[in-house]
């Protein structure tokens, strides 16, 4: 990637891409070890407040997954980025024209496949809003083949999902051409430099190198990360540690952020990266942490509520 942008270009470009508006808190919710549904209705946030989940896949083999979701949404007040395979482009399309406050479709395409742009501009024209999980590259995120792709998200400027760090292995018995490196976050860094008009969202935050993710967000005004998957399982009992990695608050170290908000912490997102009855469990997950690491309640908005109002362009 050649493409040379100034300091000031870069973080002005990106910060009218990532704007992220602050809105109402959510209500404290117990520990994580009821059910998941009455972990749903303890997550429920206060009147007024929404959240967004950036991390929900469309689970076609489910026939009633999005009622399940719409029942869900509609118990936490929650609105969901649905990662949604090309060939069910027009079902959550469809689902996203009758429910937009609740569904924001986002549209995966295989990186490697011949037609990947054609796939992007389609999914466009159907109203998509963003690209994600990308995942199962053949070659390093920022290969130049896969240029055109982000060609296309900057010249939208969408949100793109980006899997960071170990990917489940599907295949025992056959070789699988699939190697966790090619998705590490450090190749996040490349082409968000380079497409400032792109949020780019790391997925798990580069489990386990969550160091380097964390070092890239905070250089990169357009760069966040979710901490989705198993990150807060493993970390249960010592969560605090997340602070280790998202160290910078109230310092200068670090850019301009879209919110101005001074913690750290302002660079994750919510993401769950789980089926709609457990999305309240993960919620606790995340609140968890939240009190484990001091995170400031301006700083708690804006990861479970923020880019609502100007990057989904969803009312209040």
């Amino acid at each position: 990637m050649n493409s040379t942008i100034s300091r000031r270009t870069f973080l002005d470009a990106a910060v009218k891409a990532a704007a992220i508006s602050a809105t109402g808190g959510l209500t404290s919710v117990p520990a994580a070890s009821a059910s998941p549904l009455s972990e749903a209705n303890a997550a429920a946030p206060a009147a007024g407040s929404r959240i967004v989940d950036i991390h929900t896949h469309f689970q076609a083999k489910n026939p009633a997954y999005i009622d399940e979701f719409l029942r869900m949404s509609d118990q936490l007040n929650l609105t969901g980025c649905m990662l949604t395979p090309f060939e069910h482009r027009k079902v959550v399309a469809d689902a996203a024209k009758k429910h937009p406050h609740q569904i924001i479709p986002f549209g995966y395409v295989d990186m490697d496949a011949p037609d990947a742009a054609r796939q992007v501009e389609e999914f466009h024209g159907l109203g998509y809003r963003g690209l994600g999980e990308l995942e199962f590259v053949k070659k390093p995120y920022s290969d130049a083949s896969y240029l055109p792709i982000y060609e296309l998200a900057n010249r939208y400027s969408w949100i793109v999902l980006f899997h960071t760090g170990i990917v489940v292995r599907e295949k025992f018995q056959e070789p699988e051409d699939v190697a966790s490196y090619r998705m590490g976050a450090i190749y996040l860094e490349e082409i968000a430099r380079n497409f400032p008009k792109i949020t780019v969202i790391g997925a798990h935050c580069g489990n386990p190198e969550y160091e380097w993710a964390a070092e890239i967000a905070r250089w990169n005004p357009n760069v966040f990360f979710d901490l989705s998957g198993s990150t807060l399982k493993k970390l249960g009992g010592r969560l605090s540690d997340i602070a280790k990695y998202f160290w910078w608050s109230d310092t200068d170290e670090g850019t301009d952020n879209p919110s101005q908000n001074s913690s750290a912490f302002s660079k994750l997102v919510f993401g769950s990266d789980s089926s709609p009855k457990d999305v309240g469990r993960v919620l606790a997950q995340y609140r968890a942490m939240f009190d484990a690491c001091d995170v400031p309640e301006s700083a708690r908005k804006l990861i479970l509520g923020g880019r609502r109002a100007k990057t989904h362009e969803l009312p209040d």
